[in-house]
């Protein structure tokens, strides 16, 4: 280390307030002190948005303790909480001074030598004030947030498509609305996030979409308009403004609850994943012959079916034609209460989850497991039919503008809609190939 070099650390709270500098502050603050002390560079090392106080991990000041072990050094920071908020870090920081001479230069609070007694005493006192402080503020909140519980109010701090008051804000709520829209007519979450990075919709932390954050709106409290009061779990009335009805909500918690739909799997293609083979009933993949011709083909794990191998390009067009001829003479389906089917689905996952903890420890054998289990596939095979027709009949509600103009830019939304429409799809409905490229 250059005696003319100073390394300044930065950090600044997940949960940031307004008593504490913003990180463009703390680095003028520090760059100006590093200054006056006659320092002529600086190296930064920077922790944004993350806690002295949590047990996360800090890269900047675990790189600021690597830096200093090897040579005396002057740290800067704004303030000495900045720096460590907790005892055990302190003295983990101290037992490396032990072989190393470091200074700490604090904007606020002043100056103390760590390889000094002195500086030592002061450094344990400021950190068990500020441990206490954590803490102490940490139970305010956690009572405050309960308060909020119990009057219905959303958790303190900025929620995606609301407000501080609980009022929609009109532009995030229109993306919310969006992605529920998109989630129930058969989009996976990763789908919709795709979608959405494409047409340039900033995430809710900036930068891109991506599935976890979708299906953390899709799970989210707020979204489905419950409040519950900690310890009790008690459900309390929420009174900020519903962003969507009580039927969606069901329905997309129903969703969740069943398993992947072959419109969610990942493919470039508008049918790998969804075609069936007429021969053994696995799903068919896409690919490419020798020759450079698109082709769905059933593989299993150890060789190819003997079922046919169909021309991509021609299923694909004989699907498009069949799929938008659904949708513009296709009746409505009937669709059964999406909180029945809610009810009965969410039971047999919980009665399933209970069969696999008691097989799991031997208190059955597997013959008993799979004859627990059986009945219970049966009861989700039903529901995801019934769910299947209420997808179905989201998109035969669809405007006719929009559903052409989603078709023709968007693949995940054909897939959706192909699924909706035109379920079980075996390489022969809804028209007979024309071609088989097998031989």
């Amino acid at each position: 280390m250059q005696p003319d070099t100073a390394l300044i650390y930065l950090r600044i709270s997940a949960n940031r307030t307004s008593e504490h500098a913003s990180i463009q502050q703390q680095r003028d603050d520090c760059t100006a002190l590093a200054a006056r002390l006659g320092y002529i560079r600086t190296v930064e090392f920077v922790d944004e948005a993350v806690s002295a106080y949590g047990e996360r991990t800090r890269p900047g000041y675990q790189q600021l303790l690597q830096r200093i072990a090897v040579a005396p050094a002057t740290v800067v920071v704004w303030h000495l909480d900045r720096l460590y908020r907790r005892p055990n870090e302190l003295e983990q920081l101290l037992d490396l001074l032990d072989t190393s001479q470091v200074r700490i230069e604090a904007v606020q609070g002043g100056s103390f030598d760590l390889n000094r007694h002195e500086g030592r005493l002061f450094a344990r006192q400021l950190v068990a004030f500020a441990n206490y402080e954590s803490a102490h503020r940490g139970a305010r909140v956690a009572r405050a947030q309960q308060q909020r519980a119990g009057r219905g109010l959303l958790h303190g701090g900025s929620h995606y498509g609301y407000q501080h008051n609980g009022a929609l804000e009109p532009f995030q709520a229109g993306i919310v609305r969006q992605i529920v829209d998109d989630y129930l007519i058969g989009l996976s979450p990763t789908a919709i996030a795709h979608e959405l990075t494409r047409d340039g919709v900033p995430a809710p932390r900036g930068g891109k979409w991506n599935g976890t954050t979708v299906s953390e709106i899709l799970t989210s409290d707020r979204l489905h308009h419950r409040r519950f009061h900690r310890p009790t779990a008690n459900l309390i009335v929420a009174i900020w403004d519903q962003l969507i009805s009580d039927d969606e909500s069901t329905l997309v918690q129903l969703g969740l609850l069943l398993p992947p739909r072959d419109a969610s799997r990942s493919s470039t293609t508008l049918l790998g994943g969804i075609l069936r083979c007429r021969g053994c009933g696995r799903r068919l993949v896409a690919g490419v012959t020798r020759f450079g011709r698109r082709i769905y083909s059933c593989r299993t794990a150890l060789a190819r079916c003997p079922g046919p191998t169909l021309d991509a390009c021609q299923m694909d067009e004989q699907i498009t034609i069949a799929a938008v001829e659904q949708f513009s003479h296709a009746w409505r389906p009937h669709v059964p209460p999406p909180e029945e089917l809610l009810q009965t689905i969410r039971t047999a996952r919980e009665d399933l989850a209970s069969f696999a903890i008691s097989f799991g420890a031997g208190r059955l054998d597997h013959n008993g497991y799979l004859t627990m289990r059986d009945p219970l596939d049966r009861v989700l095979t039903v529901g995801g039919i019934g769910f299947a027709a209420h997808r179905q009949a989201r998109v035969l509600r669809l405007a006719t503008a929009e559903f052409h103009h989603r078709w023709a830019t968007s693949l995940p939304f054909r897939r959706a809609v192909i699924c909706a429409l035109l379920p079980d799809l075996d390489g022969t409905s809804p028209l007979e190939p024309r071609a088989d490229l097998s031989g």
